[in-house]
């Protein structure tokens, strides 16, 4: 049998492909960056697609290469599998092409949100998402009513990873994790809602079969073997949600663990051992089966850290030395550059960095502004905590992007409170979908065993400075 698992990642920015062995480490990765384009045959300006043409011959020839650069053979290679960014979708038609590829940022169904809002409470009691114009359930009404012609053939709705899995073996399969981001999934029964179909007018014949994270989907097809350098046969395995696939990579699988993935944006969850639909946060499924997430997002932590670095022209590690010249609290500046709190509304509509009054210019350096944005991103995170009502001191798991930030983790322990603890491997998300993927061969036994073995701890950080008036006022000032 083989030691190795693919993994293909289908990004918000990129498309990425992964080789792990079974003990979980890295053996290679190739990624390439990826766009959308603006759907010229919508009025909305937040109607975006993406070519699936390109993207599928990026993530193939991504394997390709990493096969090829890691001298992997694919007889090496036991299963392959993938994950997605949510509420990203592909609609086929009943001859298997797609008629419609749209990211997570597809928001033509704000248009009809206004319809959905008198049946709010029900849905959200359904699928545990409030309305909103990015979630299926919107943009299948807005092809509907604005859109006869791709609604009429319509055959069969797939999330993004989903879609990758159809590429490779030819079925159509999904999974609760990446389902239950359609807003058309009963959380608590785990399969797609009639009720909520019947309710919107929209068909029911038009979702696909519902399999387990770990579970075979299927076999890799002669034309997707000939694609992506595969054996022919290979294992499928379905995947899951790249958020829970994070959380499965760090071991976090027990009921009250709280983890954090501050990537682009940084959703922060707190698992549940049963599904209690909260008002002000989300309602997802975790990755396992018996398990619950609520979920709040601290908005584009990540952007708003990219785009003061790029806008002073400067590196992280100068924005480090910089920052840690300035007091905890930068003197009373404050940033909000995005940053979101669930279950309340910012109370101002102007965001950007905010002075004390009166203010002296030769105070602030370029400093203060490293410190603010990286400061606020930790500050997002514990307010979210607190709206998934995180116990105090519990340890708060973190991967993705900014956690490979001392100088980040240090800052977030001390305003969070509590403990920060790390992953070694960077790409968590693919090892957690990797851990899927071996377990679905028999390797392990089940995704906890595999999460035991392959998951590892990388440094933890304790909490050494007092924030906690400077975040008061920085949450007072949301």
């Amino acid at each position: 049998m083989g030691k190795y698992a693919i993994v293909f990642d289908a990004g918000t920015g990129a498309g990425r492909c992964n080789l792990f062995d079974v003990t979980g480490k890295l053996v290679f990765y190739a990624y390439q960056e990826w766009g959308y384009f603006n759907d010229k045959t919508a009025d909305e300006k937040e109607a975006m697609l993406f070519d699936a043409e390109r993207f599928r011959k990026i993530l193939f020839s991504l394997c390709h290469k990493v096969m090829e650069q890691a001298g992997v053979s694919a007889d090496d290679i036991a299963a392959v599998s993938a994950t997605s960014q949510r509420e990203g979708m592909v609609w086929l038609d009943s001859s298997g092409k797609e008629i419609y590829a749209a990211p997570s940022v597809d928001l033509r169904g704000v248009t009809v949100v206004e319809s959905l809002l008198e049946k709010e409470t029900l849905i959200k009691q359904i699928t545990g998402l409030p309305v909103s114009g990015m979630f299926g359930a919107s943009r299948l009404l807005w092809y509907k009513h604005f859109n006869e012609r791709v609604y009429e053939k319509l055959d069969t709705v797939l999330m993004i990873s989903d879609w990758i899995c159809y590429l490779l073996c030819g079925n159509r399969v999904s999974e609760p994790s990446i389902a239950s981001s359609s807003q058309m999934f009963d959380i608590r029964e785990k399969k797609w809602s009639d009720e909520l179909a019947k309710m919107l007018g929209i068909r029911s014949d038009i979702f696909p079969e519902i399999s387990a994270f770990g579970k075979q989907a299927g076999v890799v097809s002669k034309e997707a073997a000939i694609e992506t350098g595969l054996r022919e046969g290979t294992p499928v395995i379905c995947g899951a949600a790249d958020s829970q696939a994070g959380l499965v990579g760090m071991n976090v699988l027990e009921d009250k663990m709280i983890a954090a993935v501050a990537g682009t944006t940084t959703p922060v969850m707190r698992v549940l051992d049963r599904c209690d639909i909260n008002k002000g946060v989300f309602t997802n499924c975790h990755g396992l089966s018996g398990l619950w997430l609520h979920e709040g997002n601290a908005g584009i932590t990540g952007l708003a850290l990219r785009w003061v670095k790029e806008n002073f022209h400067a590196e992280y590690e100068k924005m480090t030395e910089e920052a840690l010249t300035v007091r905890p609290g930068c003197d009373g500046m404050r940033c909000f550059l995005g940053h979101e709190i669930a279950g309340r509304r910012s109370a101002t509509s102007y965001s950007g960095f905010v002075f004390p009054t009166p203010w002296i210019l030769d105070k602030y350096k370029s400093g203060h502004f490293y410190r603010a944005v990286y400061e606020a991103n930790c500050y997002a995170v514990r307010a979210n905590l607190e709206a998934v009502k995180a116990e105090c001191g519990r340890p708060l798991y973190v991967c993705g992007g900014q956690s490979t930030s001392g100088f980040y983790n240090s800052i977030l322990a001390d305003i969070c409170e509590r403990p920060v603890i790390t992953q070694k491997e960077r790409e968590i998300t693919g090892l957690g979908i990797a851990m899927g993927a071996f377990a679905g061969t028999g390797i392990f036994k089940n995704i906890r065993e595999a999460a035991q073995v392959m998951s590892a701890v990388g440094e933890i950080y304790e909490p050494g400075h007092d924030y906690h008036e400077h975040y008061e006022e920085w949450v007072n000032q949301y």
